[in-house]
């Protein structure tokens, strides 16, 4: 009986694999990447109209991409809450209209101010370490190359709902809550230049030192102002995406 030699005279073929999918996964995240991120800030600046349907192939074309990663894009703003996708509609842009993002400044530029006061006044130590922690990994996200928007927006909500906490106020908190978290709100910072971001960090040092001051008034002032620039910097930030060629149009 023969057997099959498998001996440097008679080796076993070598194990084949398939490289094709690895060579494309790169670029095919770099287009989903792409997508995701014109989009985002095109809904965060108010480039097309509330409730507007955003069109896979019409999207796609305009981008020079294919529908699969404009099709993933759509996913993800829907998850970030800038968009809806209600079964037979198709994906929408959440209703956040200019009165709703003015309605919401000028909500949080009563109450928050008040909160900062009272935070001066309460906090303690921990707030401190807080409030310093936020601003250094602030400070990291605007330094890094590229700008990491993420760690900027994270760092952001923790050094406000810091304050908010820190104000010893069930009822500022419950309502202030579900404002400094709005969708179309947390997700300014990514239309904001480098020197927009250094200028919210250089508020946020401020009220730093307020708080380490104790000095509610101090606290009250700067978180006013803080507020009322991020207001004029968002709206005239949407103002400039309105003016894009196709804006309010060119998904329908």
């Amino acid at each position: 009986m023969n057997k099959k030699r498998t001996d440097a005279t008679n080796p076993p073929a070598p194990e084949v694999r398939d490289h094709s999918d690895e060579a494309t996964r790169p670029a095919a995240q770099a287009g989903r990447d792409r997508a995701y991120e014109v989009l985002r800030r095109r809904l965060v600046g108010g480039h097309f109209k509330p409730g507007q349907q955003l069109k896979e192939e019409p999207l796609a074309k305009e981008l020079g991409l294919s529908r699969t990663p404009v099709r993933t894009a759509l996913r993800r703003l829907v998850e970030d809450g800038l968009a809806t996708d209600t079964a037979g509609q198709g994906v929408r842009v959440s209703e956040w209209s200019d009165w709703d993002v003015e309605e919401t400044f000028q909500l949080r530029m009563l109450l928050e101010p008040y909160a900062s006061s009272l935070a001066a006044e309460r906090g303690g130590p921990e707030l401190l370490d807080a409030l310093e922690a936020s601003n250094q990994a602030m400070a990291e996200g605007i330094a890094a190359r590229p700008t990491d928007i993420g760690r900027i927006q994270a760092a952001n909500r923790d050094f406000h709902h810091a304050l908010m906490e820190a104000s010893g106020s069930p009822r500022l908190r419950g309502i202030l809550v579900t404002m400094i978290d709005m969708p179309i709100i947390k997700r300014s910072f990514y239309i904001y230049t480098r020197e927009e971001l250094e200028q919210s960090l250089h508020h946020h040092r401020d009220l730093t030192h307020a708080i380490r001051a104790g000095d509610g008034e101090l606290a009250r002032q700067v978180m006013q102002l803080h507020l009322r620039m991020s207001y004029h910097r968002f709206m005239a930030h949407r103002g400039k995406y309105r003016q894009m060629p196709g804006a309010s149009d060119s998904a329908s």
